[in-house]
C-alpha cells in the first residue's frame, strides 16, 4: 500500500509554486536528502511536466505524487502525466471517486473524524488532516483510537520543532511545504543547504514513528 511507502520516509515535501526552470534541481536535492515521495501542487506553473520529469527521473526509488488537486479535470491532468498518488485539500466525492475508478491511490483532505469515515468507504487509502495545526496532535492520538485503521498524513502549520510530535502521536507521514523548501534557499540555488534541511526534517522524526 502507498501508506507503507510514505511511511518509510515520512516527510513528504510539497513543492507549491515552484519555478520549473528550478524544479529539476528542488527535486534531486529532496531526494539526495533522503526522501521518498514528493507532492507537486496543480497550481503550479508546469505541474504536470514536473510530475512527468521527475518520475522519468526517480520513478524507480520515489513515489510522486499530486497536491491540491481540486476537482476532477485536476486529478485527471495529474494522473495523465503520471502521478503516483492524489492529495485533495479538501474531501470532493466526485474526485475521490474518479481517481479510485482510475486505480490510482488518492489521500483526500479532512478535517473530522465523519470525513475520515466517508474517504475510506469511497476508497481512499489514506486521508490528510489538513490544517493540521489548527488540531494539533493531541487530536491524532485521540482519534487513532476508535479509528485506528484509518493511515494519516498531517499536513498544513507544521514546523521543523512539531513534525516529530506527529509522527508519536500516530501520524503515518508529514507533508511540508515553505517549512522545508525554504524561499530564501530555492531563491540563492542553496540545493546543498536543502538537502541538508531535508536531512534534518528526517531524523527529526526518526525513532519517533508509532507502528500500527
Amino acid at each position: 500500500m502507498i501508506v507503507d511507502q510514505l511511511a518509510a520516509a515520512p516527510i513528504v515535501p510539497i513543492l507549491r509554486k515552484v519555478p520549473y526552470e528550478k524544479s529539476a534541481q528542488i527535486v534531486k536535492a529532496l531526494i539526495d536528502g533522503g526522501v521518498a515521495s514528493i507532492e507537486v501542487t496543480m497550481e503550479t506553473e508546469r505541474a504536470e511536466d514536473i510530475i512527468a520529469e521527475a518520475i522519468d527521473a526517480y520513478g524507480a526509488q520515489v513515489l510522486v505524487g499530486a497536491g491540491t488537486v481540486l476537482n476532477v479535470d485536476d486529478c485527471r491532468r495529474a494522473i495523465e502525466a503520471g502521478a503516483q498518488f492524489i492529495v485533495t485539500p479538501a474531501l470532493d466525492e466526485e474526485v475521490v471517486s474518479y481517481a479510485v475508478e482510475k486505480g490510482v491511490p488518492i489521500i483526500p483532505g479532512v478535517f473530522t473524524p465523519a470525513e475520515m469515515m466517508r474517504a475510506v468507504k469511497l476508497g481512499a487509502e489514506a486521508i490528510k488532516l489538513f490544517p493540521a495545526s489548527v488540531l494539533g496532535p493531541a487530536f491524532i492520538k485521540d482519534v487513532k483510537g476508535p479509528l485506528g485503521h484509518i493511515p494519516i498524513m498531517t499536513t498544513g502549520g507544521i514546523t521543523l520543532e512539531t513534525a516529530a510530535d506527529y509522527i508519536q502521536a500516530g501520524a503515518a507521514a508529514v507533508g511540508t511545504g515553505s517549512a522545508l523548501l525554504k524561499k530564501e534557499l530555492i531563491a540563492s540555488e542553496d540545493w546543498e543547504g536543502l538537502k541538508k534541511e531535508t536531512e534534518q526534517w528526517l531524523a527529526a522524526v526518526s525513532g519517533n514513528r508509532v507502528m500500527g
